[in-house]
């Protein structure tokens, strides 16, 4: 009997140091593709994303000290059939927001299930399709890179500057590579730049000859590529340099990494192509930061993670305040005009002036300023491969 008495007792004093453990954290998630078509980007963009949050815990200022932040790690596998069960994780773990995802399908099935059922704000550093804009009924996504139609208009007026005349399109048949795809054609056009031929490509395709041929027999002065570097981007470069086609390739943000670098190195010489960022004060700061962290720069994505989560936290520090329901609200607040402005690194001066009641603008590493939409303008980076390495040319 004294033996049940101490287990009843045993397990009512772990129960109680549970709740306790619950009741000192706040939960978020980062729901990015962990593995699948984005896994060599992700890390970097998690550990970014990480950076802030222990930024906000060791200040021991985020909700006065009382409470920190436990970032659990979703993987979504950029796959649309693993979204009931990506929603389910979220509810299970009483997630009360969420940095992602990566995949703008994964996103849509988000924002439409869990985010929307249970009102939970969600901040994409890597999302771009416009539609997510379009079905944000309850005004709870954001995304800290800008959509497609901006990337498309900059890639499209770099060829204009280049005096490329005619060029071949091969496009991942995704949101991502459709939506890129339609607003390049658009500007293009109005740029009276000629398309030889634009072609989806259906993803993990044993064959690609009969899609290289294609694009042979249009020709052009230049190839683009929009799709994943895993997602059998590097074997379609493979194939068209084999096939002696092309020489210069125009490449989309998630073909510019270390990986294509490091395969095909000066055989991509002179291609070129654009990546999210900047060459601002506020980037160059966080690249410091990141890399004493040992965080690879040369990454897409990682300042706009950094500043995903820099936003929740101090959205959040402002909504215990101000005793606010609505997260949305907060997250427009501390990252738009007026306000003392916070740059990488600061999360905790951040905290302390919205502790004194202070109005603060988040500028983070990306000049972020979200519009009505909840989407940032974006600044990018071209990239061209000099000498076997991809070079940071200007800023547009």
């Amino acid at each position: 009997m004294r033996k049940k008495i101490l287990s009843v007792l045993f397990l009512f004093c772990l129960m109680g140091n549970q709740t306790e453990i619950q009741a000192n954290e706040i939960t978020i998630g980062i729901a990015l593709g962990f593995t699948g078509p984005t896994e060599s980007i992700v890390p970097s963009m998690a550990s970014s994303a990480e950076l802030a949050i222990s930024e906000a815990n060791s200040s021991k200022i985020f909700l006065n000290g009382e409470k920190k932040i436990n970032l659990i790690n979703i993987d979504t596998m950029c796959d649309k059939s693993q979204i009931k069960s990506i929603n389910n994780t979220i509810n299970k773990n009483n997630i009360i927001a969420i940095i992602g995802a990566a995949c703008p399908g994964i996103s849509e099935g988000i924002l439409l299930g869990s985010a929307n059922e249970k009102n939970i704000p969600m901040i994409s550093p890597s999302a771009t399709t416009p539609l997510l804009s379009t079905i944000d009924e309850k005004n709870l996504f954001f995304r800290t890179t800008a959509p497609s139609n901006r990337d498309g208009e900059v890639l499209a007026k770099i060829i204009k500057d280049k005096g490329i005349k005619r060029i071949a399109i091969s496009f991942q048949d995704t949101n991502y590579g459709k939506e890129l795809e339609r607003n390049f054609k658009k500007t293009l056009n109005d740029s009276n730049v000629e398309i030889t031929v634009s072609l989806p490509m259906k993803m993990n395709k044993t064959d690609l000859s009969n899609e290289v041929s294609v694009l042979a027999a249009a020709g052009g002065d230049a190839v683009a590529i929009f799709t994943e570097v895993e997602q059998d981007g590097e074997r379609l470069i493979k194939s068209i340099l084999d096939s002696g086609a092309f020489e210069k390739f125009i490449l989309s943000d998630r073909m510019i990494n270390e990986s294509t670098e490091k395969e095909f190195g000066k055989l991509l010489n002179n291609s070129f192509g654009i990546i999210p960022g900047s060459n601002s004060k506020n980037i160059n700061s966080f690249y410091k930061i990141a890399q004493k962290n040992n965080i690879d720069t040369s990454e897409p994505f990682i300042g706009e993670s950094y500043d995903a989560a820099a936003i929740l936290i101090l959205a959040l520090q402002e909504k215990n305040l101000k005793s606010n329901n609505n997260l949305s609200k907060n997250i427009m607040s501390v990252s738009n005009s007026p306000g003392t402005k916070i740059y990488p690194g600061e999360i905790a001066k951040g905290l302390k002036l919205l502790k004194k009641g202070k109005k603060i603008n988040f500028e983070g590493a990306t000049n972020i300023e979200f519009d009505i939409n909840g989407d940032a303008f974006g600044t990018f980076l071209e990239k061209e491969v000099i000498k076997g390495k991809f070079k940071t040319r200007q800023q547009r």
